[in-house]
């Protein structure tokens, strides 16, 4: 026996299964694409295997068999990346040489846990220019350039690959200046924004001709990659000697194609021992370069009257991880906006979009850094406090 009110009923859940069946299948379709697009292995991305070799004919010349780059031994122990640190600075206007504070930040901090030989500004500025910035420039240019073991590098800028691809934006032009500067110096190469905040001598130490460090992303089409802003190699190692010359061979003007060949590659040649250590991204980029993730690291908190302080000890590991766990606020207890970098050795601080930032001006400045209230002004507080106390920054600039 049937009755209208049965097939209303049947037609109800005819349209609410179609519907459902619907909105399931376009949930799959967006997950299938947006992994299909981001995984490394991923055939539609770039990759080395897909790169002609012609162009790379030459890449390994003069390069040793992998047996030298084997793990150390103890009778022939290999030796460490040079205690180097490489920044790349180019200017729109060549008479004019002004660095940031946020910048002397970074430098310092390399001056402070890294204690380097040298640090080296690569850039196209005249000698004349840095000369007259080093003596007379404004106040953040001068302490930076007058930091002990800071000396120039003055390049040509280059603006054409070696096989004619026009180098068109500072980021291109800085990725083939990196690779250079790795390629015959070795050290490590550091971005402007990208902030050290303890020693890596254990990674220079750990017997690699190269360490880099995974690329973190909200979205998931932008994992899976390397960092390239954090890089430390040997002089003339197989991964600084090809990269470069794959950026010459295949640079096409594509935004970021560098994060490519130096995935691509890194990858590869981490199956050759003691050539590439490739760390989790909480090492270099505990924090990615969407809006999203710097509103986390740099938007301003209401003051809390508690800084959290690191306990390097087992025992005060297992307190920061009850109150943690037990959320009762006890202190070391984390807020919910707070960021733990125990397990980074840089920060790569990106800083694309500060301008966007609600609720801020969007500024990096000294009192905005004392004051604590963000993690990014935590996490670079004590080489900023530590320039204070050494008098590199005088105590009246900070009586505000």
């Amino acid at each position: 026996m049937w009755s209208w009110a049965a097939v209303l009923n049947r037609s109800r859940w005819r349209r609410t299964a179609t519907v459902t069946a619907l909105v399931v299948a376009a949930v799959v379709l967006y997950a299938w694409v947006d992994l299909h697009f981001s995984l490394p292995w991923n055939p539609d991305r770039p990759s080395f295997l897909s790169f002609p070799a012609g162009p790379l004919s030459r890449a390994c010349d003069g390069l040793g068999p992998a047996e030298s780059n084997s793990n150390a031994s103890h009778s022939n122990p290999s030796p460490p990346i040079p205690n180097l640190v490489h920044y790349v600075w180019l200017v729109a206007d060549p008479a004019v040489f002004s660095l940031s504070f946020a910048f002397f930040i970074n430098a310092y901090s390399s001056h402070l846990f890294l204690r380097p030989d040298r640090i080296y500004i690569h850039t196209d500025v005249p000698p004349a220019v840095w000369d007259r910035a080093k003596d007379s420039g404004d106040v953040w240019t001068r302490r930076l350039l007058n930091l002990p073991g800071v000396v120039p590098n003055f390049v040509e800028t280059p603006r054409v690959t070696s096989v004619g691809a026009e180098i068109d934006t500072f980021g291109a032009k800085s990725d083939f200046l990196r690779a250079d500067a790795l390629r015959n110096f070795g050290g490590l190469y550091l971005d402007t924004d990208a902030v050290p905040l303890r020693d890596l001598a254990p990674l220079r130490h750990a017997g690699f001709a190269n360490v880099v460090g995974g690329a973190v992303g909200i979205a998931p089409k932008f994992t899976g990659f390397v960092n390239t802003g954090v890089w430390l190699s040997r002089p003339h190692s197989s991964l600084a000697e090809i990269f470069y010359e794959a950026m010459h061979a295949f640079y096409n003007g594509v935004w970021a194609i560098s994060v490519d060949i130096l995935s691509d590659l890194a990858y590869r040649l981490h199956a050759v021992p003691g050539e590439v250590l490739i760390l989790n991204p909480r090492a270099f980029a505990p924090a990615s370069w969407e809006l999203e993730d710097q509103v986390r690291l740099f938007k301003p908190h209401l003051p809390d009257n508690r800084i959290p302080v690191l306990n390097r000890t087992c025992a005060g590991a297992l307190a920061w991880l009850r109150a943690r766990e037990d959320e009762m606020g006890a202190a070391g207890h984390m807020e919910n906006w707070e960021m733990d970098f125990s397990a980074t050795y840089v920060l790569h601080a990106f800083d694309g979009y500060l301008d966007k930032i609600r609720g801020w001006d969007g500024q990096i400045t000294l009192e905005y850094v004392l004051a604590r209230r963000s993690n990014y002004a935590r996490a670079v507080y004590p080489a900023v406090w530590h320039a204070v106390t050494a008098g590199v920054i005088s105590r009246e600039e900070v009586m505000f």
